[in-house]
C-alpha cells in the first residue's frame, strides 16, 4: 500500500439515473485543482444530568454531503460543469467566415488568394481564375462574387461570397471546424486573418432551468487504494474571478446526498475523456468585460457567481440524508473594481440605468466562455481617497430577469467539441 498525494488523486463523475445511486457504465474523468468534496457528521453532546460530571457518549447529528472542486476553465471540460448548474444547452454548428477589406478599387494584376487559389484582377478578358476591373470598387466587388460563386474550382467552391462597399465576405460552406483552415491572403487588401475564423460548435445555457441533473462523483487514491463516491451531487454555484495575469479558475459548489467508502475497489470504469485527455485552459488575459456590447475599459479586477440556491430536502428519515435539493431563486452577481477614469459607471449607478454586462474569456472567434447578465445594475459607491495612488471603486453589481430576453443569464460557450457528454451529463 503507498500514501495518497494530490498528485495521484483523480475524479470520476457520471450523472445518476435515480438520486443518490450511483450506476454503472464508464465515468469522465475531469482535470481539477483542489476538492474537498465529502461528507461531514457532527457530534451532539448528550445533555443528561443526574449522572456526574463525565459526559455521555455523543449523538450523531444529520450527515452534510457536498463540497468545493476548484477547476482550470478549460475550453472543453467547463462546458460538462455549466451543464450540471444549466442542464443541456442549445448547440449549434457555426460556420467559418472572414473577410478582404480593399482600400481602394484593383489594379490590373492585383490578386488575392482564396484556399490557396490565386485569383487575379484584370482590366478586361477575364477567363479562369480571373475578375474584370470594373469603374468602381463596389462594382468590381459584385463581379467578383458572380465569377467565385460560379466558379467550378473545387476549391473555391468550399464557400460562399458576398459583398459590401469595401470587402469581400467570405463564408465556409459546412458548419463546424473545418472552416477554420480555409486560407485568405492579398497583394493589395487587408485580409481579416490567415484563415477563415469563427467555426466549430456554440453551447448555449440559460438560467432559470427548474430540474437539474445529479452526479454520482468518485474521489480516487489509487496508490493506497481508497474510493470515495459521492452520491446525489448537484451543482449549486460556479464563480470565477478576472484578474490581469494568472490561470483562470472556477470555483463549483456541489450540494450532496451522502459519500460511500469504497476500499479497495473503484465503481468508475474505463475513464473517458475530452479533448483526448488534454487540458487547454484560457488565462487571465484572455478575460473580456463589456459594457452595453463595447468593451469596458480600466477594470482592474472583477469576479462573479451564478448560483442556484439549492434548498436541501431535510426530511425525517433513519439514515440522515437528504432526499434532494430543490433549485431555489438564482442569482447572478459580481463585483467590478475600476479605477476612476471617468464617470460612465458612476452615472449607469446614479441613474439605476439597466445594462448588457458581458464577462468571461475570449481567445478568438471559435473559442470563447461568455456570460451576459442581460439586465445589471449598479449600486452607488463614493471615490474614496486613500493615498497617492491611483482612486478606485468596487461596484457589487446585481442581475435580475430581462423581459426581452425572457431570462437573467445567457452563457455561451464556443469551442470544438460536438458537445455530446454535455447533453449527456446535463440531462
Amino acid at each position: 500500500m503507498g500514501r495518497a498525494t494530490g498528485a495521484s488523486a483523480k475524479l470520476n463523475l457520471i450523472e445518476e439515473d435515480t438520486y443518490g445511486v450511483s450506476p454503472g457504465g464508464n465515468f469522465l474523468q475531469p482535470p481539477f485543482i483542489t476538492c474537498n468534496l465529502g461528507k461531514d457528521q457532527n457530534l451532539q453532546d448528550e445533555p443528561i444530568l443526574g449522572r456526574g460530571r463525565d459526559p455521555y457518549t455523543p449523538q450523531r447529528d444529520v450527515k452534510e454531503a457536498g463540497g468545493d472542486i476548484v477547476v482550470p476553465v478549460d475550453r472543453h471540460y467547463i462546458g460538462m460543469w455549466l451543464a450540471g448548474l444549466f442542464g443541456v444547452p442549445t448547440t449549434t454548428q457555426i460556420e467559418a467566415t472572414g473577410a478582404i477589406t480593399f482600400p481602394d478599387n484593383p489594379s490590373d494584376a492585383d490578386t488575392i488568394e482564396l484556399n490557396g487559389v490565386t485569383w487575379t484582377f484584370v482590366s478586361s478578358g477575364a477567363s479562369g481564375a480571373e475578375t474584370n476591373i470594373q469603374g468602381t470598387l463596389a462594382d468590381t466587388l459584385a463581379q467578383l462574387v458572380s465569377d467565385l460563386n460560379g466558379s467550378a474550382d473545387t476549391d473555391i467552391d468550399d464557400a460562399t461570397y458576398s459583398e459590401n462597399d469595401t470587402q469581400l465576405i467570405v463564408t465556409h460552406d459546412t458548419a463546424g471546424t473545418a472552416g477554420n483552415a480555409y486560407t485568405l491572403a492579398a497583394s493589395a487588401a487587408t485580409v481579416s486573418g490567415a484563415t477563415l475564423s469563427g467555426g466549430g460548435y456554440r453551447h448555449r445555457f440559460v438560467s432559470g432551468a427548474d430540474i437539474l441533473p445529479s452526479w454520482a462523483i468518485e474521489v480516487a487514491h489509487p496508490k493506497v487504494p481508497a474510493y470515495f463516491m459521492n452520491l446525489g451531487q448537484i451543482v449549486n454555484s460556479i464563480a470565477f474571478g478576472l484578474a490581469s495575469s494568472g490561470q483562470a479558475q472556477a470555483t463549483i459548489n456541489m450540494v450532496g446526498q451522502d459519500e460511500d467508502i469504497e476500499s479497495v475497489t473503484s465503481n468508475a470504469g474505463t475513464a473517458q475523456f475530452l479533448n483526448n485527455g488534454n487540458v487547454d485552459s484560457f488565462s487571465q488575459f484572455q478575460g473580456t468585460i463589456k459594457r452595453n456590447g463595447v468593451a469596458l475599459g480600466n477594470i482592474e479586477s472583477a469576479d462573479f457567481t451564478y448560483s442556484n440556491n439549492l434548498d436541501p430536502v431535510r426530511v425525517i428519515r433513519p439514515d440522515g440524508l437528504i432526499s434532494g435539493a430543490d433549485p431555489g431563486v438564482a442569482s447572478f452577481t459580481g463585483n467590478l473594481t475600476a479605477r476612476f477614469d471617468g464617470t460612465q459607471l458612476r452615472q449607469d449607478a446614479e441613474n439605476d440605468t439597466e445594462l448588457e454586462l458581458e464577462l468571461g474569456y475570449s481567445l478568438n472567434a471559435h473559442t470563447q466562455l461568455l456570460f451576459t447578465a442581460h439586465n445589471a445594475r449598479l449600486p452607488i459607491r463614493k471615490q474614496s481617497i486613500e493615498g497617492p495612488g491611483g482612486i478606485r471603486a468596487t461596484y457589487e453589481w446585481i442581475a435580475a430577469f430581462d423581459a426581452a430576453q425572457e431570462r437573467m443569464l445567457t452563457v455561451d460557450l464556443h469551442n470544438d467539441y460536438d458537445g455530446t457528454l454535455y447533453a449527456v451529463l446535463g440531462a
